[in-house]
């Protein structure tokens, strides 16, 4: 082998060496190993502790007359008077129409004689039954007539008795469609009495709602921007409205001078039970895949957990919820970008301090 084929061959093995032994390397390189951190993703929270809140249940409502009754004529007759007007306030017993007596007094005094009679002839079929001159089948026939005497008598009584068609308790007359002279049957529609004191309102709520309320419960209700205080639930509905799915609530309050009426859109305000909740704001609550209610917090490690949360009522703060801890790190920016199980770094507003 040649000088110069030996030459070529030591610089390529010297070539190769230094490859192999990472000389052959950038200029820049200081050859120190460089680690690469991932970094946290960064969340805002705050410090939440439970706080007794009081909730009141807000619904949509109407008011109702507390009864409306047709007040319908006993007897037929032709209407002599109208005692009340339409929209008039009217007393339980109240007259509100009178029908023309006709013979009814005449048939009054005939049942009354007739009564009389049948009494005398049943003493005196007594006194000669004891004399024994007197049959059984006579006794009995004179208390039959005794016993027939006292129905005719007591039927005219409700006859004339129901001349005059009466109120059957306070109210209002709402409507009176009769006039003199109109005649009408035993049946027919005098006039409609409307209850409103006490006023009922009326409202539907869901079933979650309806478990929480009671009979008795305090209320208010506000009709036109004007409360009013002092109401109370009367009736909590045991069955759902099948096309509605609401439960049917009511409450009564008093209304003595009439001014509500009945037919009015009104808010009716309940106070129910206290409850252990945490006011937060409205952002920090958010929709999971199932369409429930989350609020996202950090546990211990700083590891991002979802707890199913209920509001219960609002202020002007914020929410308040039930479902959370006693004591919890909330959320509040940057939970839209978090994920359960992840581990984040949590950021305190300056004017907080970690407990």
């Amino acid at each position: 082998m040649n000088k110069n084929v030996r030459i070529a061959l030591w610089a390529a093995l010297a070539i190769v060496v230094w490859f192999g032994t990472g000389l052959l390397n950038n200029p820049d390189s200081t050859g120190t190993e460089v680690e690469a951190v991932d970094s946290l993703t960064k969340v805002q929270v705050v410090q939440s502790k439970q706080q007794p809140f009081s909730p009141t249940l807000s619904l949509r409502a109407k008011t109702k007359a507390n009864r409306s009754v047709d007040v319908l004529a006993q007897v037929s007759g032709k209407i002599s008077a109208t005692l009340i007007e339409e929209g008039r306030p009217v007393a339980a017993g109240q007259g509100i129409c009178e029908l023309n007596a006709e013979d009814r007094p005449l048939r009054l005094t005939q049942a009354q004689a007739a009564l009389e009679n049948a009494e005398i002839a049943y003493r005196g079929a007594l006194k000669l039954k004891a004399g024994g001159y007197q049959s059984e089948l006579a006794i009995s026939q004179a208390k039959t007539t005794l016993a027939t005497a006292r129905a005719q008598l007591k039927r005219a009584q409700l006859d004339v008795a129901n001349l005059q068609i009466k109120a059957p308790f306070n109210g209002i007359v709402e409507n009176r469609p009769v006039e003199v002279g109109d005649f009408i049957a035993p049946g027919s529609h005098c006039a409609r009495v409307v209850e409103l004191n006490p006023l009922k309102i009326e409202a539907l709520v869901t079933g979650a709602e309806i478990g929480v309320l009671s009979v008795g419960d305090e209320a208010m209700v506000v009709v036109a921007g004007k409360e009013y205080q002092g109401a109370k639930i009367s009736y909590l509905a045991y069955q759902a409205n099948p096309m509605t799915k609401g439960y049917r609530v009511e409450a009564r309050m008093d209304n003595p001078d009439q001014t509500l009426r009945a037919g009015i859109s009104a808010q009716l305000n309940i106070q129910i039970a206290p409850v252990q909740g945490h006011l937060v704001a409205s952002s920090t609550i958010l929709l999971n895949d199932k369409g429930s209610t989350v609020i996202r917090v950090l546990d211990s490690n700083q590891i991002v957990e979802s707890y199913l949360v209920t509001a219960v009522g609002e202020s002007d703060n914020g929410i308040w919820v039930t479902g959370l801890p006693e004591e919890v790190v909330l959320v509040t920016v940057g939970q839209n970008y978090i994920i359960d199980g992840e581990h984040v770094e949590p950021v305190f507003p300056a004017n907080s301090a970690k407990q």
